[in-house]
C-alpha cells in the first residue's frame, strides 16, 4: 500500500494544504510547529476516522484537531494498495462515514461492511490492520524513542515482550494480572461498591426518580401551549372586533355632526311654523279688534240720543231755566266725544289694515323658508342615510373575511351608547386575555426551566447509560480478552515467537556486521544474545545504539507478519536521539531491508537530507515551509 496524494481542507493548523507523496523514501521537513504531527495525524483520521472520545486524555482529538480559521473539517486521501487498485477518500469529519471512490470516481463505500458504532471500516476490510496496530508497528514517533532511552532494562523488555506476545507493550504474565486489577478498578462486581458500574447504576437510580416527578410538566407545557393558541387566536378575533367597532363609533361620531346639521334645518322648519302660527293668531285678532270699536261708537250715539231726548224734556219742563244749561252741558260733552271717537276710529282701522298686510306678507315669507328649510333637511336626509348605507356595505366588506356578517349587522344597528358599550366590553376582554396570556406566559418558563432540567437530567442519564454500556461493554472484553488471552499466547509461542525470534537474528546479525547472529528467549532469562565465542550474555549487555535498532527494526518486520499488504513506515522525529552514525546505519537497513514498503520520515532538521546526499539511496523530498 502506498500513499499518493493529500489534500487537507482544514484540519487543527492546516487550511487548504496539499502535500504529494511518492513510492520509496519521502522526507517531509520543516521546522517546529509546522503541521507535520498534524499531516501525521491526518492520515491516520482518514484512514481509521477520529474519535470524539477524550480516552482519559484532558480532551478528545476531534476538538484538538478542528480547524483553527475554517468551520471545512475535512479533506481526502489518495492511496493504491498492491493489487494496484486505486481509492480516494474523502471524509467530513464531522460525520460518521467516509465516502470512498475507486479509480473511475465511483462511490463504493456501500460495498463495505458498516459497523453501528465505528461506521464504514473500510480500511481494516481491506488491509486486515487496525488503528491500533497500525500505530504500534507501522508509526514510530519520537515519544516512543525517548521513553525507551529511559531504561536499558526497559527496551529488552519490550524486545522480549514483541517476540513472545506480538506487542512491544505486553508481558503474558503481568498482562493477566493487571487485566484482573483494571477489571476491578474500571468494572467492579456486585460484591463491590464504590467501583464505576457500582456508582453509575446509584447515579442513574437517582436521576431516574428526579425524572419520574418532573416527567408531569411535559404534559403541562402541551396544554400551556394549545390553551395560549386558542387565547392568541380570541384575542386576534377581539382585536378585530375591537377595531371594528372603533370605525363604527368613529361613524357614528361623524352621523351625529351630520344629524345635528340636518335637526338645525329642521329645528329652523320648527321655528318658522311656530312665527307663523304666531303671526296669523295676531292676524285674526284684529277683527275682533274693529268690532269692538265701531260697538263703542253706537253706544256713544244711543247716549247722545237720549241725553239730547232728555235735554228737550227738561227745557219744557224748566223753560229759561239755569237748570237748562246744566242738562245742556252732558249732550255738549257726549258730543265731543262722539266726535273725537269718530275721527280715531278712522285712523286705527286704518293703521289695523296696514299691519294685517304687513303680518300676511311676512307670514309668506316664512312659509317659504320654512319649506326652503324642509327641502335641504329632505336632501341631508336623503344623502345621509345613502351614505350611511353605502358606509355599512364598505364595513362588511372590509371585514368579511374576518368577522362574521351577522355579527356586523347586529352591530351596525345599534347606537352610539349601545357601541360604547360593546366596545368596552370587547377591550376589557382583551385586557383580560392579555393578562392570562402574561400569566401562561410566566407559567410557561417556569415550566420551561423545570423541563430544560428534565432534558438535563436525560441528558446525564443518556451520559450514564453510554458510560455503563462502555464499562459493560469493557467488562465484556476483559472477560473475553483472559479467555483468549491464554489460546493466543500459546499460538504465539508455537506460530509467531519463532519467526519474530528469527527476524531479531537476522537484524542483530545486519546491524552488528555479523558480530552477533543468534539471539534466544528463555521464561527464566529474559533475551539473550550469543557471542562469538559461542558464550550467551543477557541483551542488556548490548549498547544502547544496538538495541535501539534491533527494537525499531523488530517492529518494521512485525509488519509483515501481521498483514499481506505493504504498509507504508512512517517516522516522527524518531531519531532525534540518534547520532549521525547510527542515523546513517539505520537509514541503509530501512532502504535495504524494506524496499516495497513507502517510508514517510517527518523532521524538522536537515541530517537526513545531508545524510541521505551522501548515501546511495534515492529518496523524495518534501519541505513544508515552500
Amino acid at each position: 500500500m502506498k500513499i499518493s496524494h493529500l489534500k487537507i481542507n482544514g484540519f487543527g493548523k492546516l487550511k487548504e494544504k496539499e502535500v504529494k507523496l511518492y513510492d520509496g523514501l519521502n522526507v517531509i521537513y520543516g521546522k517546529n510547529e509546522s503541521g507535520k504531527s498534524t499531516i501525521l495525524k491526518f492520515i491516520t483520521s482518514m484512514l481509521y476516522g477520529i474519535s470524539k472520545n477524550k480516552k482519559g486524555k484532558d480532551i478528545s482529538d476531534f476538538e484538538k484537531f478542528k480547524p483553527w480559521t475554517t468551520e471545512n473539517f475535512s479533506g481526502k486521501l489518495t492511496y493504491m494498495l498492491d493489487n494496484q487498485k486505486t481509492f480516494e477518500i474523502y471524509r467530513d469529519f464531522k460525520k460518521k462515514n467516509p465516502m470512498i471512490y475507486n479509480d473511475k470516481a465511483e462511490d463504493i463505500s456501500k460495498s463495505f461492511v458498516k459497523d453501528k458504532t465505528k461506521g464504514i471500516d473500510f480500511f481494516v476490510q481491506q488491509t486486515g490492520i487496525d488503528e491500533e496496530t497500525f500505530f504500534s508497528t507501522a508509526i514510530t514517533e519520537q515519544e516512543g524513542i525517548k521513553l525507551s532511552k529511559a531504561s536499558q532494562n526497559s527496551i529488552i523488555q519490550k524486545i522480549s515482550n514483541l517476540i513472545s506476545s506480538g506487542d512491544d507493550t505486553i508481558s503474558f504474565q503481568k498482562t493477566m494480572e493487571k487485566i484482573n486489577k483494571k477489571q476491578n478498578e474500571e468494572v467492579g462486581t456486585d460484591r463491590t461498591s464504590q467501583r464505576p458500574i457500582n456508582m453509575i447504576n446509584i447515579k442513574i437510580q437517582s436521576l431516574l426518580d428526579k425524572k419520574r416527578s418532573l416527567e408531569i410538566y411535559k404534559d403541562s407545557i402541551y396544554d400551556n401551549a394549545l390553551q395560549k393558541e386558542q387565547l392568541y387566536m380570541e384575542q386576534k378575533n377581539e382585536e378585530t372586533k375591537a377595531a371594528f367597532l372603533k370605525e363604527i363609533k368613529s361613524k357614528l361620531d361623524n352621523d351625529r355632526v351630520k344629524n345635528v346639521e340636518i335637526n338645525f334645518s329642521r329645528n329652523l322648519e320648527k321655528e318658522y311654523d311656530i312665527k307663523i302660527k304666531e303671526l296669523n293668531r295676531k292676524a285674526s285678532e284684529h277683527l275682533p279688534y274693529q268690532y269692538e270699536k265701531n260697538k263703542d261708537f253706537a253706544v256713544y250715539y244711543i247716549a247722545l240720543a237720549i241725553s239730547i231726548i232728555l235735554l228737550c224734556a227738561m227745557y219744557l219742563l224748566y223753560k229759561g231755566s239755569v237748570t237748562n244749561v246744566i242738562f245742556l252741558l252732558p249732550v255738549l260733552i257726549i258730543l265731543g266725544i262722539i266726535l273725537h271717537k269718530k275721527y280715531f276710529t278712522k285712523d286705527i282701522k286704518i293703521k289695523a289694515n296696514d299691519d294685517k298686510e304687513k303680518v300676511i306678507q311676512e307670514i309668506e315669507i316664512l312659509r317659504q323658508n320654512k319649506e326652503e328649510q324642509r327641502r335641504i333637511a329632505d336632501e341631508k336626509q336623503k344623502k345621509f342615510m345613502k351614505e350611511k348605507e353605502k358606509e355599512k356595505q364598505d364595513y362588511i366588506q372590509k371585514y368579511i373575511k374576518t368577522l362574521d356578517i351577522g355579527y356586523m349587522n347586529e352591530q351596525l344597528e345599534k347606537n352610539y351608547d349601545e357601541i360604547l358599550k360593546e366596545l368596552d366590553k370587547k377591550e376589557n376582554r382583551i385586557r383580560t386575555i392579555q393578562f392570562k396570556l402574561q400569566t401562561m406566559e410566566n407559567e410557561t418558563k417556569n415550566i420551561h426551566a423545570k423541563i430544560e432540567s428534565l432534558i438535563s437530567i436525560e441528558e446525564e442519564m443518556s451520559k450514564l447509560q453510554e458510560e455503563k454500556k462502555e464499562i459493560m461493554s469493557l467488562n465484556t472484553s476483559f472477560q473475553i480478552a483472559k479467555a483468549c488471552l491464554e489460546s493466543a499466547y500459546q499460538k504465539v509461542k508455537e506460530n509467531i515467537s519463532p519467526r519474530f525470534v528469527n527476524n531479531l537474528c537476522d537484524i542483530i546479525s545486519k546491524i552488528s556486521n555479523n558480530r552477533y547472529q543468534k539471539v534466544v528467549l528463555n521464561d527464566k532469562d529474559g533475551l539473550l544474545v550469543e557471542m562469538e565465542n559461542g558464550r550467551y550474555i543477557p541483551a542488556t549487555r548490548l549498547s544502547i545504539g544496538t538495541i535501539d535498532q534491533m527494537y525499531i527494526s523488530l517492529r518494521w518486520s512485525a509488519l509483515n507478519e501481521i498483514s499481506n499488504e505493504t504498509m507504508p513506515i512512517i517516522l516522527d522525529e524518531a531519531f532525534a536521539y540518534f547520532d549521525n552514525d547510527r542515523l546513517a546505519n539505520i537509514l541503509q537497513y530501512l532502504y535495504l531491508n524494506f524496499p516495497n514498503h513507502q517510508m514517510i520520515i517527518f523532521t524538522c532538521s536537515y541530517r537526513e537530507k545531508e545524510l541521505l546526499d551522501k548515501l546511495p539511496i534515492e529518496y523524495h523530498f518534501i519541505n513544508l515551509e515552500k
